[in-house]
């Protein structure tokens, strides 16, 4: 699960899902079911978790019940709880391997990745050509480190679920990972040619293009990104590192405003503008009285622009923000690129941060 709701791809076939639990005299009926799981992938998480409470006192060898209740805890970053209710529905039924592939799930997020992978592993003693696990167990081998383990672990869920695009970008991740861009590249093809809007694939492929100098061709790989997620900050981000490095700055300033523009609490948008925001470690009690304190400090056109980023970072979301935003674009696109490029920051190299799998999360009794 997400932060938010759930993974949409945990309920493709949810109904039917549901209807086959639903059998099973000790969950649930589908009826009751039907409006927590609505809850969940809503993501009132909370209200999810007092009813899964009240039901569970009717139902208490309720599998899925428990199942819920860990995959919402999981949502809310309560893992310790959540690998409790895995654990609960475990005593219930031992044999169920999506539990433990759930409970990996949970394990891992937790950064316990020894337990996550024996939990899969557990998963895959009872159902050998569970494609999920082998793909969530290889993620938490990658995560430890175990490239060549994890790569072997993602083709293993290709060999079960051949058109699993994210198990190969997966192996796309580690494979860059290892230093074997080429094969990188060819493995988010791979991707793209079974989900061709798989935005996450088109900004790896990016980030792997534009490490090997392949400015234009990285360009255009995060615009397919965007044309199929228009909201994707990385996007936005990683063409502006590209035209900055290309000496385009106002093409990049154009790009960071979007990416502000999405989600203006977002550190490393600001920091690629090269203006840090150190103030806001000063412990003040309001927006006004810490403006009002750097007013006495200086007034060079660089602090000027610091001071306009922190008074929109400060206010994100007023009616003001905007104004405030297209103010410190003004000031960057009247300072020349030079004496931008001299400020201190810039001596720290930008790395592309590749963007891992989602989890795949069984949560009711099938993996997807």
């Amino acid at each position: 699960a997400k932060d938010k709701g759930a993974n949409s791809e945990t309920f493709d076939q949810l109904e039917q899902q549901l209807s086959e639990q639903s059998m099973n005299s000790q969950n649930p009926p589908l009826d009751q079911l039907q409006p927590i799981i609505n809850l969940y992938t809503q993501g009132q998480l909370q209200q999810a978790l007092s009813e899964v409470s009240e039901m569970l006192e009717r139902f208490p060898n309720s599998v899925v019940l428990y199942n819920i209740a860990g995959a919402s805890n999981m949502g809310l970053m309560q893992f310790d709880t959540a690998i409790e209710s895995y654990k609960q529905a475990l005593k219930i039924n031992p044999d169920y391997a999506k539990t433990y592939n759930n409970m990996g799930n949970a394990l891992r997020d937790k950064g316990d990745l020894e337990a996550a992978i024996d939990s899969y592993q557990r998963a895959l003693k009872i159902k050998p050509d569970y494609a999920n696990a082998y793909y969530n167990m290889g993620n938490s081998l990658k995560d430890k480190g175990s490239l060549e383990a994890a790569i072997d672990s993602f083709k293993q869920a290709l060999k079960i679920k051949p058109d699993f695009a994210e198990a190969y970008n997966s192996v796309g991740v580690a494979l860059n990972d290892k230093g074997d861009s080429e094969s990188a590249i060819d493995s988010y093809k791979n991707a793209i040619k079974i989900k061709p809007d798989y935005a996450d694939a088109y900004i790896n492929m990016g980030n792997v293009l534009s490490a090997k100098g392949g400015l234009e061709a990285a360009i255009n790989s995060y615009k397919q990104a965007l044309k199929f997620k228009p909201d994707s900050v990385k996007a936005h981000i990683y063409i502006g590192n590209v035209l900055n490095n290309r000496g385009d700055l106002e093409a990049a300033l154009g790009n960071y405003k979007k990416a502000i523009s999405i989600n203006p609490n977002l550190s490393e948008a600001w920091n690629n503008l090269e203006f840090p925001l150190q103030a806001m470690k000063q412990q003040v009690p309001s927006v006004d009285k810490l403006l009002s304190r750097l007013d006495l400090q200086t007034d060079s056109k660089h602090f000027q622009i610091e001071k306009s980023i922190l008074s929109f970072s400060l206010r994100k979301g007023g009616k003001n923000a905007q104004i405030v935003l297209n103010k410190v674009c003004s000031l960057l696109s009247k300072v020349g690129n030079k004496t931008i490029r001299n400020l201190t920051i810039t001596k720290k190299k930008s790395h592309p941060q590749i963007i891992g799998p989602e989890k795949t999360v069984a949560l009711v009794h099938f993996g997807r």
